[in-house]
């Protein structure tokens, strides 16, 4: 008998059409009973709220998943009291135009509204400082992606448009495994939004309030790739500026997508303590009085990325950002090695070196940072990610992996020596080359095999060989006398000899037991051995 499958789908839970609703229900809420017995509608819960970008916050964490403000205990965040609404009783089509407040969990616009005639929403994905992110489908390419639309203080100022638009543009020359990518900027409506590669995964910081911390072998691979998206973009000139764990992606391969490049550079919707409130704890301290953001900012913020990364724990746990910038201004960073036991010091001390408060003093580029990781080769994981490694690539990678003063110089006086070798063998071949020969070698072997055998040796051998050699004396004499005239004449003339043919042969296989002995096969083995014979000419 062939086996019985059931197969069970699982539907979202729709409202129920109003026929199929009794008539005694209808027009008000079916009495759905939860778990103790209760009404749905009667069961009350509490939501915390982030203060800087109003998303929701789970119990119990400090800092905002959407924008990393810090929010303290739940005790603290002010909270909603809501209850669900009453079942509608009928459903809602999509509308192209931005959602009424009855649907503000849904956005600007409602799953299946078409912008642009070529993205088709399909559910917002979160909402911060720098406006709404959707998850879309490209109708023209079929491909999945996400939408990120500016808050519409930032559209109504021309100003600042424009300068984010101009980030926008040199975001969009970033193009590396590790950073999520920007296609196109569009308009639907008088709103601007962003398109960017959707990256299906979690944030570094919901996964590490899931488990704490990651392993030293997974923490120092995500650390390289989030060092490795970090230089793409400096090498294009773009700042991050806004680096921290709810910034980084890991999708379901593992892989690292650094989101947001250039962009929270101009978020200004918020004014004074609180337009830094969304990224207090990952902020370096020239940010927070003013002064020029560079390359080593980022490399502070990474610092403190890593730190979480390792560690499980931020370097500052102030509620405020005032206590923050007092910790940092007035404290330096616990050591990562007091917070783990067994902390590898090389990670340690690239760490403390990022979080140094003197941007002078910070590692020179995020290719320093993961070439002083534990086996930090950047060039070589470059090559086999199928990259183009870039000049600074390649000159960070000229300090990883040295070897010692003693092994380097005993290396070059070996190539010395040989240098020098080759040019006394050269002379020596040289005059070598100007004595002809007369007959190939293979005649001279065959002769010398006729001699052996007329001697009385007449067994046919199990090996045999031969070498030219020079004759040392009459050489070292033309060299020193030179080849001019009568010298010359005389190497062409052969007599006497400059040059030796040496045949041997043995009943035996002729194996060396001293590879490294001078002397060759002529000497090694001995000729001691019973049945061996050699023979110049």
């Amino acid at each position: 008998m062939r086996p019985r499958w059931t197969i069970a789908v699982t539907r979202p839970p729709y409202p129920p059409r109003p026929a199929s609703v009794p008539a005694r229900w209808r027009g008000q809420t079916p009495p759905f009973r939860g778990s103790a017995g209760q009404r749905v509608s009667e069961k009350l819960h509490l939501v915390s709220r982030c203060p800087a970008c109003g998303a929701e916050v789970p119990e119990g964490n400090r800092f905002c998943g959407s924008c990393g403000a810090a929010v303290g205990s739940a005790s603290e965040v002010p909270t909603r009291t809501s209850a669900p609404s009453a079942l509608p009783t009928e459903l809602a089509a999509p509308a192209h135009s931005p959602a009424s407040s009855s649907s503000a969990d849904q956005g600007r616009f409602l799953p299946g509204t078409v912008l642009t005639k070529r993205y088709r929403v399909i559910g917002l994905l979160g909402r911060g400082g720098m406006g709404e992110v959707y998850r879309a489908d490209d109708l023209k390419l079929g491909q999945p992606v996400a939408l990120k639309f500016l808050p519409r203080d930032v559209e109504r100022e021309e100003g600042r448009l424009h300068r984010f638009l101009n980030e926008v543009r040199m975001a969009l020359k970033v193009t590396h495994p590790n950073v999520t990518r920007v296609y196109d900027i569009g308009e639907e409506e008088g709103h601007h939004y962003i398109s960017m590669e959707y990256v299906d995964g979690e944030d570094l910081s919901s996964l590490l309030r899931r488990i704490g911390r990651l392993p030293k072998d997974k923490a120092v691979q995500v650390a390289r790739q989030i060092c490795a998206g970090l230089a793409a973009a400096h090498e294009q000139g773009v700042l991050h500026r806004d680096l921290k764990p709810a910034n980084v992606m890991l999708d379901g391969r593992g892989q690292v997508k650094i989101t947001d490049f250039g962009l929270a550079g101009f978020d200004e919707t918020i004014k004074g303590a609180e337009a830094r409130a969304g990224t207090p704890a990952y902020m370096a301290p020239e940010q927070w009085t003013g002064k020029e953001v560079t390359v080593q900012s980022d490399l502070y913020a990474l610092g403190l990325v890593l730190y979480e990364l390792f560690t499980g724990q931020p370097v500052y746990s102030g509620k405020t950002p005032a206590e923050i910038l007092k910790l940092q201004q007035e404290s330096s960073p616990a050591t990562p090695s007091s917070v783990v036991e067994g902390f590898d010091p090389s990670v340690e001390r690239v760490i403390l070196k990022c979080l140094e408060k003197d941007p002078a003093q910070r590692p020179s580029s995020a290719l320093a940072v993961s070439a002083a990781l534990p086996g930090g080769d950047p060039l070589a994981a470059a090559l086999a990610a199928g990259e183009t490694p870039s000049p600074e690539l390649v000159a960070q990678a000229g300090e990883v992996g040295g070897v010692a003063p003693w092994i380097a110089g005993l290396c070059v006086a070996v190539i010395l020596a040989g240098i020098l070798g080759s040019f006394w063998v050269a002379g020596r071949q040289q005059l070598v080359r100007l004595a002809p020969l007369e007959r190939p070698p293979a005649y001279l072997a065959a002769r010398a095999q006729e001699i052996i055998a007329d001697l009385g040796y007449e067994d046919p051998p199990t090996d045999s060989l031969y070498v030219f050699d020079s004759n040392e004396a009459y050489v070292d004499y033309l060299r020193e006398q030179g080849l001019a005239g009568e010298n010359h004449d005389r190497l062409k003339s052969r007599q006497p000899a400059v040059l030796k043919f040496s045949y041997r042969q043995s009943p035996h296989l002729l194996e060396r037991i001293d590879p490294a002995a001078i002397g060759g096969w002529m000497m090694d083995p001995p000729g001691d051995r019973p049945g061996m014979i050699q023979l110049d000419l």
